[in-house]
């Protein structure tokens, strides 16, 4: 999910999960494996120098005394009881900051310095110019409801989520926001004038205010053991808070009919955010080249496998009559058929969550078995509903303690998961249903969990760099997510058997025969694996046909589901992420792309290890992946790789040419479905 992931706090049941309990949530009888001696443990990253650690907390000091709520999140609890200054002399002052800032890093002399030192430097002022950037072009506080809704979201919900700080400390600073809440939406409400604001972000708000007034209610309960005087002072000032929030509610619901600003950025201010996300010399356009390439080698690959499966899921006659029955390519309608059978093997609703919880032990298991990268015992992941006041944007997320927290053992990361909304109709339930199907939910919780974000979240906040604790290149935690899919299915990941003794309602002997043979069930999981990374290229495709280009809702629908294989309730949620957010969906391709190359390159050296490999680039933070050769103890420091290097990923063959981009993008097949 994002650069900045939420921290929320386990509602109802709490979904813990250990290393100690593995064994006992296996499917399987057998004993936990072996774990294979881990490789010799790697120096430790040399320290930053202190001028450049000084001049960065000095920067790091300006930014959270003005940012209170986003220093909260990165885990600096200086500024806890405060939110923002959002005025008009507020965010000119703001702008000053970032300015001095810049001012500071152009005269500071870099001459000499390491690796490392050069790498933070570069870090620091992409962040830097990231924030003018917001400035210049984006102004949420003038223009998006939903920032303030997740300012204030986040700004309590940090509070309450973990134990970072004795509860005493942290009621006190719950009941100084709560205090001075009622101020902060005043200023929200004069800073969101009528025609100004994007009617995407609008919309979403609404419904996340809905959510903040639940979380409101629930702070008393979420401060057990607080002093009773801290919790009056909380439930005293709860009243005023829900009010003040109730005021902007009315207020979003007001500017709604007359949210018209444009919520795309344009072809220049999209390259110019582009270059300062991915911290790559790639350019917007050249990135849609790629992509378009890669789409299509995926899809025949894609092909090879559905069609195997398809020998299995369907008798020949039924093969031809679904060829027969379409009028689309045969490549688009095997693959359609494949999938649309597989994803019979589905849960209920209510039961998703658990079955994503289900799916961490043998995925824990099977990465120690395998030695593709060293976990460590010590941390905690809890799988829980995504609360309300964060919804409506991403379907699932990791949501890892602040970086600047990591001294403090115990702190939960969160495995989040979006219910099914219970306004949706059914027809959206039974699709998003269907999207996030058993197999799909093995390749969602490689990516979110293990050896996913989690894993390399917590390897990163260990980096001695303060500057590359906090700060973290998208590509990088993206990109190591979506490689993360590619180590498992490589591997040989298969998944577990089902739970049940006898097929399901609704699922046939062929597809039981492919859930319970686990080498069919491993290429089953791996299809699923090839259609995620597909949704990874054409994230890259949307975020540059919408923002740099005019995509309307109809065309990226037709190209998320007609090409690129999505159900239709997961392309409509992408579409709304797609205009609320803009170059995050791009890190997800370029950052795997640069560890498929990475990879490459480190095979090519002497005594190759993987599980070295991975242990040594996760533990310098996430820079730039093309900048991880100058930090690694490897002789590839001095064979760093071209990041606009137009290479296939790791064991991948090109397949033809690619289709013209109009054909891509703008062009669509008849429905696929069988």
């Amino acid at each position: 999910m994002s650069r900045a992931p939420h921290r929320p706090r386990p509602r109802g049941r709490r979904s813990s999960w250990r290393r100690a309990a593995l064994c006992l949530s296996l499917l399987t009888a057998a004993a936990c494996p072996k774990e294979p001696p881990p490789p010799a443990p790697p120096a430790e990253p040399p320290p930053p120098s202190p001028q450049v650690a000084d001049l960065g907390d000095q920067i790091f000091d300006a930014w959270f005394a003005a940012r209170p709520a986003q220093a909260t999140a990165i885990g600096d609890h200086r500024q806890d009881g405060r939110w923002p200054a959002l005025g008009e002399a507020d965010i000119a002052a703001d702008l000053a900051r970032i300015d001095d800032s810049l001012a500071r890093l152009e005269a500071f002399d870099a001459s000499g310095l390491g690796p490392s030192d050069r790498v933070d430097l570069d870090m620091l002022r992409n962040e830097l110019l990231l924030q003018r950037f917001e400035h210049e072009v984006e102004k949420p506080w003038l223009r998006s409801p939903m920032w303030y809704a997740h300012l204030i979201g986040d700004g309590l919900e940090d509070l309450v989520s973990r134990d970072y700080a004795p509860v005493a400390e942290r009621a006190q600073a719950v009941a100084e926001r709560l205090e001075g809440l009622p101020a902060l939406i005043d200023q929200a409400i004069a800073n969101l004038q009528p025609g100004q604001t994007m009617q995407p972000q609008t919309q979403v708000a609404q419904r996340q205010l809905d959510g903040l007034m639940a979380l409101l209610d629930e702070l008393p309960a979420r401060l057990p053991d607080a002093p009773a005087e801290a919790l009056q002072r909380v439930e005293a000032a709860t009243g005023p808070a829900r009010e003040a929030v109730q005021r902007l509610h009315e207020h979003v619901d007001l500017l709604l009919p007359e949210a018209n600003a444009s919520w795309r950025l344009g072809k220049e201010n999209f390259q110019r955010k582009l270059a300062l996300t991915l911290q790559t010399e790639l350019s917007a356009d050249e990135v849609r080249r790629l992509a378009i390439l890669e789409h299509a080698q995926v899809r025949a690959r894609m092909a090879e496998l559905a069609d195997e499966l398809a020998d299995v899921l369907f008798p020949p006659s039924r093969k031809r009559a679904i060829l027969r029955s379409s009028s689309a390519d045969p490549e688009t309608t095997i693959i359609a058929a494949v999938l649309e059978e597989l994803s019979n093997d589905r849960v209920d609703p209510a039961q998703l969550r658990d079955r994503v919880e289900t799916t961490l032990g043998r995925l824990d298991a099977f990465v120690r078995e395998q030695g593709l990268v060293t976990l460590d015992d010590s941390e905690v992941l809890e799988v829980i509903w995504t609360p309300p006041h964060q919804r409506g944007v991403a379907i699932a997320g990791l949501a890892a303690p602040g970086p600047l927290d990591a001294t403090k053992p115990g702190l939960p990361s969160f495995y989040l998961v979006q219910p099914v909304p219970d306004d949706w109709p059914q027809s959206y339930r039974d699709s998003f249903l269907r999207e996030y199907n058993n197999f799909m939910i093995e390749i969602l919780s490689i990516h979110e969990a293990i050896p996913g974000h989690f894993v390399q979240l917590y390897y990163g906040k260990r980096e001695p760099s303060t500057i590359r604790r906090v700060l973290a290149n998208g590509p990088f935690v993206e990109g190591w997510a979506v490689y993360a899919e590619h180590l498992m299915v490589q591997a040989g990941y298969s998944g577990g058997p089902p739970a049940s003794a006898s097929p399901p309602p609704g699922v046939s002997k062929r597809l039981w025969k492919v859930m319970t043979d686990p080498e069919l069930r491993a290429k089953a999981i791996a299809l699923h694996g090839l259609k995620f990374y597909l949704r990874t290229v054409t994230n890259a495709l949307l975020d540059h046909s919408i923002h740099a280009g005019e995509m309307d809702e109809l065309e990226a629908l037709e190209l998320m589901v007609f090409r690129s294989f999505q159900q239709e309730g997961e392309a409509k949620a992408k579409w709304v992420r797609a205009q609320v957010t803009s170059t995050q969906l791009s890190t997800y391709f370029v950052g795997a792309q640069a560890w498929f190359r990475l990879r490459k390159q480190a095979e090519a050296q002497d005594g190759f290890d993987l599980r070295a490999f991975h242990d040594e680039a996760l533990r310098h933070g996430a820079p730039p992946v093309h900048r991880l050769p100058e930090l690694m103890a490897s002789p590839a420091a001095d064979e760093a790789p071209d990041p606009s290097a137009d290479e296939p990923g790791l064991d991948e063959e090109p397949a033809g040419e690619a289709p013209d981009e109009a054909e891509l993008v703008e062009e669509t097949d008849p429905d696929p479905s069988p």
